[in-house]
């Protein structure tokens, strides 16, 4: 057949309506897969599907989420020793050398104080918890001289959270909702004795019991109202749902997701639930005075203590004095905030130095709890004055007539008695993260020392311009 028959013949099938088996195919191909019948999903295999497609998106933002922290982590480890390294450079003193605490039963350091004579009381205790001593458990408390060697070990009969020293050499160690003290050659002065203000509370079984009912109805209360707002809001968005499947229409993409939260924060209150369920006063009770009996700082000058502990109502801290021989105490300040269960505070003369970490500031308060001067800012760890992280300083102690204050990142400074920086004392490297970093000096500073609470290790610092 010519070109020219063969395309006549093409066309008069076109006007026919038919085509060509090749054209016929090209057309099948394009018709609409809609056209289609589809093949029928089962409830239970669309269900299956819709699980295995949840998971898969579920796993997949678990490795995003991952990600994301591996690489948050590896920004701040860089960022923290590149602040480490500048705050060095800087720095008066140097590390010289590191002291290892190992003590009975798997005791570890906790903290650290400084007698008269420039020597180091370390803490060898038990963790502290946030709202919990432990029983039936023995603490020590480690002495070295300011070099680092060893100098004795004393043992305390209860699970210690604090150690200091009183000017005429009188060390206190106090936990546990007592409070015990030593000579400066480790004999003990008197028996071990509860903490007057605690016993107190423990006497007044009728004012604690009332307490404890009313903080058990008020959280109750509160997990009952925020269950119900979630269940309200969960039975309006399925009103809403069926309201539109009864109209062959589809919810919202912004409501379904809405109605998606809600029910998967109703499960996970579940456990809540148990929880509330399980609370009774009594158990309030014991959550009440484990608070209260943990001990997060001591210190004393010539006629008054100061003790840190937990208070009966929220999460603040209270601040007590007391005479040296345990008599007469007195709530001066209330509701003081503290990140990670850590709050310092430390004697100055006759005044006192609060590590008010939430705030990013120290400061200086009398006697009474009225406030007479403060210092720091919130910044960069390295600039002039100011406290990184998410909570510091930490820790603060008297320098003479000046103040040391430390950071969680192992960063310690000086500051004048009303404020104004100084400059950068050390920089050891340690662990991140919210912790005790106690710090100290003998008395021409010419020594300083930190508390690496995770390493338990006592770090020495020297002045830089020292000879060897």
């Amino acid at each position: 057949m010519s070109l020219l028959r063969r395309s006549l013949f093409l066309a008069a099938l076109t006007v026919c309506g038919v085509a060509p088996a090749d054209d016929a195919k090209k057309a099948d191909d394009k018709k609409d897969p809609k056209s289609v019948p589809a093949t029928k999903v089962t409830p239970a295999e669309k269900k299956k599907a819709d699980a295995e497609d949840a998971k898969k998106k579920a796993e997949e933002e678990a490795k995003k989420q991952q990600a994301e922290a591996e690489k948050f982590m590896r920004e701040y480890e860089a960022q923290l020793k590149k602040s480490q390294e500048e705050a060095e450079k800087a720095a008066s003193h140097k590390l010289l050398k590191e002291v290892k605490l190992v003590g009975k039963g798997g005791n570890s350091l906790q903290t650290i104080g400084v007698d008269a004579a420039g020597r180091i009381l370390a803490l060898v205790a038990q963790p502290r918890g946030f709202s919990q001593s432990q029983k039936n458990v023995t603490s020590e408390i480690h002495v070295l001289d300011s070099d680092g060697k060893a100098a004795g070990v004393w043992t305390v009969k209860f699970h210690a959270n604090a150690v200091n020293a009183g000017p005429d050499g009188t060390v206190y160690v106090a936990g546990d909702g007592k409070i015990a003290r030593f000579d400066k050659d480790g004999k003990m002065i008197g028996e071990v004795a509860d903490l007057p203000f605690i016993a107190d509370m423990i006497k007044d079984s009728d004012k604690l019991k009332e307490k404890a009912e009313k903080q058990v109805k008020q959280q109750k209360d509160q997990f009952a109202n925020m269950v119900k707002q979630y269940k309200d809001r969960v039975a309006k968005l399925e009103e809403k749902a069926k309201a539109a499947k009864d109209k062959g229409e589809e919810l919202s993409k912004a409501d379904a997701t809405q109605l998606k939260q809600n029910q998967q924060i109703l499960d996970s209150y579940k456990e809540s639930e148990k929880y509330y369920d399980s609370m009774t006063v009594q158990s309030v009770i014991d959550g009440i005075l484990g608070r209260v009996k943990v001990v997060n700082s001591v210190s004393a000058n010539d006629k008054d203590l100061y003790l840190v502990c937990g208070e009966s109502e929220g999460y603040g801290f209270g601040l007590w004095r007391m005479d040296v021989d345990l008599k007469n105490a007195k709530k001066i300040k209330s509701g003081i905030s503290g990140c990670c269960g850590q709050m310092d505070v430390q004697c100055c003369g006759d005044d006192i130095l609060v590590a008010e970490n939430t705030k990013h500031r120290f400061a200086r308060y009398d006697r009474d709890g009225k406030e007479l001067a403060a210092g720091g800012k919130r910044g960069k760890e390295t600039d002039p004055g100011c406290f990184g992280g998410c909570c510091n300083p930490m820790n603060v102690k008297a320098c003479g007539g000046d103040v040391l204050t430390a950071e969680s990142e192992g960063i310690i400074k000086k500051f004048g008695p009303t404020g104004e920086f100084k400059g950068i004392v050390g920089s050891v490297k340690i662990s991140g993260g919210c912790k005790n970093v106690a710090v100290g000096s003998n008395a021409d500073a010419s020594r300083v020392y930190f508390c690496d609470q995770p390493g338990s290790r006592v770090l020495i610092l020297a002045k830089k311009d020292e000879k060897k």
